[in-house]
């Protein structure tokens, strides 16, 4: 019997940090608060219209990144996909827009920070999908 390695609480924080902080702060993002518990590891990304939401929970090994629409204080209701779409949902809408000149880029962006296991690589494609997708959602909202 294998025992499967989890990521733990500074590896979220050592990706979030290398992976989704510098594009992000390229982009008008300050990272706002950061949780480590057992039970989940989220992490707040804020700018004027929106916060971005990064978060695992390590017992289901599940792993979310929302884009939160900001009006004012008030965040948009997390169940309504329309003011706080998931990443496949940006991907879905913008990725087939993406060259591959971008594509090669955005590997060469990345290929500094490493992942050690399977949740470590999972939170990293994300990165790599953010980066790529993001803009093309703000320019989206912005019309």
């Amino acid at each position: 019997m294998s025992l499967e390695i989890v990521m733990n609480g500074q590896d979220f924080q050592r990706i979030t940090s290398a992976a989704f902080e510098p594009f992000l702060k390229e982009l008008g993002y300050l990272t706002d608060n950061i949780s480590i518990s057992g039970r989940f590891y989220r992490v707040f990304y804020k700018a004027h219209k929106n916060v971005i939401s990064v978060s695992y929970e390590p017992s289901d090994r599940a792993l979310f990144v929302m884009i939160f629409t900001r009006n004012g204080d008030e965040l948009s209701d997390i169940d309504d996909t329309a003011s706080t779409p998931r990443l496949s949902d940006l991907n879905s809408r913008f990725m087939h827009t993406v060259s591959v000149e971008k594509r090669k880029e955005n590997e060469n962006y990345f290929k500094s920070i490493s992942a050690c296991d399977d949740d470590e690589r999972l939170l990293l494609k994300c990165a790599k999908e953010l980066r790529l997708v993001l803009p093309c959602y703000l320019n989206s909202i912005e019309v």
